[in-house]
C-alpha cells in the first residue's frame, strides 16, 4: 500500500466537504442507511477510479457529468415531506438511496478526478488494501458527524433548521456540480 500518511490525506481531503452533508443526512435517515449508502458511494466512487476512471474520461466529456446535478436540485425542490408513502421499509430504501444518489453528485467527479492519478500508481494488491482502509475510514467519518451531530445546540439548529436547509444546500451541490463540470459553460458555447 502506498503511505499510509498519503491515502489517509487523500481520503480526508475528498471527503471533507460530505461531512457537513452527513450532519444534514443524518438528522432525516437513520445510521444505518447513512452508513450504508456513504459506504456504496465510496466503493462505487473508488471502483470506477480504480478500474475505469481512464476509459470513462475517455468517452464521455466531463460537462455531460453536470447533468446529474439535477438530482440533487429535484431532492432540494421535492423534498422529503412531498412522499404520502409511510412504509418503514420504503423509508429505508429511500434513505440509503439518497446518501448514496448525495454522495456520487457532490463528489463522485472531484474524488475520481483526485483518486485516479493516485491509484494509477498502485498495485492491485495495494488498491485492494486501500479500498478497506477506506471503508473503515468512512465508519469512523461516520460516527464522528452523528457524535457531533449529538452536540444539543447543533441538534436542535438542525432539528429547527435542518428541513430548509438542506433543501437550500441540495439546491447548491446541482447548481455546484453542473458549473464545475462545466455544463453551463457548454450550454453557453451553443448560443
Amino acid at each position: 500500500m502506498q503511505d499510509i500518511s498519503l491515502v489517509t490525506m487523500l481520503f480526508i481531503g475528498v471527503n471533507l466537504d460530505f461531512f457537513v452533508i452527513l450532519l444534514l443526512l443524518l438528522q432525516k435517515y437513520s445510521y444505518k442507511d447513512n452508513l450504508i449508502g456513504y459506504e456504496l458511494g465510496m466503493i462505487i466512487v473508488f471502483s470506477i477510479s480504480a478500474f475505469a476512471g481512464q476509459i470513462i474520461q475517455s468517452f464521455i466529456p466531463e460537462w455531460s457529468i453536470g447533468l446529474l446535478g439535477l438530482i440533487p436540485i429535484y431532492m432540494g425542490f421535492k423534498g422529503e415531506d412531498d412522499d404520502e408513502n409511510n412504509n418503514d421499509q420504503h423509508k429505508s430504501n429511500k434513505g440509503v438511496m439518497a446518501v448514496l444518489l448525495m454522495y456520487l453528485v457532490s463528489c463522485g467527479a472531484d474524488n475520481i478526478a483526485v483518486y485516479v492519478p493516485v491509484l494509477a500508481t498502485m498495485t492491485v494488491t495495494s488498491i485492494l488494501i486501500t479500498v478497506l482502509y477506506f471503508i473503515i475510514l468512512t465508519a469512523i467519518s461516520l460516527t464522528l458527524a452523528y457524535s457531533f451531530g449529538q452536540i444539543p445546540i447543533i441538534k436542535n439548529l438542525f432539528e429547527r433548521f435542518g428541513e430548509p436547509l438542506s433543501r437550500i444546500i441540495y439546491i447548491l451541490i446541482g447548481i455546484f456540480v453542473m458549473f464545475d463540470t462545466g455544463l453551463f459553460q457548454q450550454i453557453m458555447n451553443l448560443f
